[in-house]
């Protein structure tokens, strides 16, 4: 029985890490993997590189399962842009887990990581991660400037040399384990970064919301707000020993076929309440519409947003919902106009099971 399915999506180059040039990106994960006490799991690798190491994974003989997939054919990562909700998709449609741990690469855990997981699933919970920066071998100044504090972390680990002496933990822990409590039910926009669901509850809403590819922020967190409106909301939470490591990466060591510093189509803040507004847990079953797009800028940019007086003022480039000139970006007309063409219409249910019949879309790749 495969109990969980840890589905890592990643564009990064061989050796990325800060401080520790030899250390190839998978090699975190892996090493974690191999330690953990739990051995219910596979691990599913959705890769934008996947034509440049499809034979990383052939001969290691790890052991877990291993399903190393490419990202492609995806339509925002053929024109440089990010497609993230279109690769969790895939790694939706190769997980055989019941429980899914959505991740990027970069990522350690501790041994008791999946026995926790599985632990808190079966009590009821989709748990959530909390997740630090371990500045071991250096790296990521820009959480230090951003005034997160660097501390030793509050709970011990030590994996590859990083042993937690000197790291930036993100914001979430100190409210959730305010009080030295151990679980925190958490709101569905806390669903980011590194959460869970049941496959069965992945497929209800359908996954992730292809509308939100191009883009990289709050494609998860709108997951998190339709697991809620599919009745799923009072199972996430936070958990102090669930947690990720995250090792900081050289900016400059990204792939590519994605350059950084691209400017945004949209601000996906408005999509998310769209769902909300109109109560549409159920993503990908149309494509967006000049009717929805009109009701976003007049109806919710214009009169319900509650950051709409700061977007005037700081981000005029992206009110109202498309980006604009201005601010050292350039106009995004003709991207913006792409991604309403752009076709979001999939039925990850059927998918998952031309998958499991043998459909020859989905034999490419590397299955230990």
């Amino acid at each position: 029985m495969t109990k969980i399915t840890f589905i890592l999506i990643t564009a990064r180059e061989d050796f990325p890490y800060s401080g520790n040039p030899t250390m190839h990106v998978f090699t975190p994960t892996l090493e974690a993997l191999k330690a953990q006490t739990e051995k219910g799991f596979e691990l599913v690798v959705v890769d934008a590189l996947w034509h440049k190491r499809k034979e990383y994974f052939k001969n290691l003989h790890l052991p877990f399962k291993v399903k190393h997939v490419p990202a492609q054919p995806n339509i925002w990562i053929d024109r440089g842009s990010p497609g993230i909700c279109t690769q969790y998709n895939k790694g939706i449609i190769y997980a055989d887990g019941e429980l899914l741990f959505f991740t990027g690469d970069s990522y350690m855990v501790r041994p008791d990581f999946m026995k926790n997981l599985w632990e808190r699933y079966t009590q009821g919970f989709f748990p959530l991660a909390w997740y630090l920066y371990d500045h071991t071998n250096g790296g990521a100044k820009k959480y230090h400037e951003a005034g997160t504090p660097r501390l030793v972390s509050p709970v011990p680990y030590n994996i590859l040399g990083y042993d937690g002496q000197e790291v930036f933990v993100e914001h979430r822990y100190d409210i959730a384990f305010k009080g030295n409590r151990e679980v925190f039910q958490a709101p569905w926009n806390w669903w980011f970064g590194c959460s869970s669901a049941s496959l069965e509850a992945m497929l209800a809403i359908n996954g992730f919301s292809h509308r939100f590819d191009g883009d990289r922020m709050l494609l998860d967190c709108d997951v998190g707000s339709r697991l809620e409106l599919a009745g799923y909301g009072k199972h996430l939470a936070l958990f102090k020993n669930i947690f990720l490591i995250r090792i900081p990466t050289d900016a400059n060591v990204w792939s590519s076929i994605l350059p950084k510093g691209a400017p945004s189509i949209k601000c996906q803040y408005p999509m998310i309440y769209y769902n909300r507004y109109f109560n549409l847990p159920k993503a990908n079953t149309s494509n967006i519409t000049e009717e929805e797009i009109k009701w976003i800028k007049e109806e919710f940019c214009a009169k319900q947003c509650d950051i709409r007086e700061l977007c005037k003022t700081q981000h005029p480039w992206q009110y109202p919902f498309e980006h604009k000139a201005g601010y050292g970006y350039a106009s995004n007309k003709e991207l913006f106009e792409f991604w309403k063409k752009t076709p979001t219409i999939i039925d990850l249910r059927a998918e998952r099971q031309k998958r499991i019949d043998g459909d020859e879309k989905y034999k490419e790749g590397i299955f230990t």
